[in-house]
């Protein structure tokens, strides 16, 4: 299915937005490199993804030092509607960001009763932990698990 864009064509001066084009300087935008970070959560909810509406754990750290300071990294997992194998089901992905949540050490146990209390129990630790600790962390973008927490400081 294409998209039209013929809306957004008609609200844009295409000369004025050619010009930008040409004199816009190239961006040596790098993604953030595999490696070992100190990082603070900065955002961390259940969610939805986009595309297909299901209920995603979400994750978003700040790199607090080093050549990279002040970048984000993310980990995300959709936690409902995945396919059912041996390998991978909706009850695995939600077992793996329990247990990543308990790496953190919070008052809060992170427990799975429905999606409405998982929410609200994500929601609470990152309360209990949103500008109270840094980690460090192992990143690696292309990795299943592309956040691993090596150990968490209070700050």
């Amino acid at each position: 299915m294409a998209v039209d864009f013929s809306a957004f064509d008609a609200a844009v001066d295409n000369d004025a937005l050619q010009k930008e084009v040409a004199n816009a300087e190239v961006n040596d935008y790098e993604d953030v490199p595999d490696g070992t970070y100190i990082v603070s959560i900065e955002k961390m909810e259940l969610t939805m993804t986009k595309e297909t509406n299901k209920p995603m754990f979400a994750v978003q750290c700040k790199i607090k030092e080093g050549q990279h300071k002040g970048r984000m990294i993310f980990f995300n997992r959709v936690v409902g509607g995945n396919k059912n194998s041996d390998k991978w089901n909706d009850g695995k992905a939600i077992k793996s960001v329990i247990t990543w949540l308990e790496k953190l050490e919070t008052e809060t146990t992170p427990e799975f009763f429905n999606y409405v209390d998982f929410a609200e129990c994500i929601l609470d630790i990152f309360q209990e932990i949103q500008g109270r600790i840094e980690m460090e962390v192992d990143y690696a973008a292309k990795k299943f698990n592309p956040i691993t927490i090596k150990e968490v400081f209070d700050i």
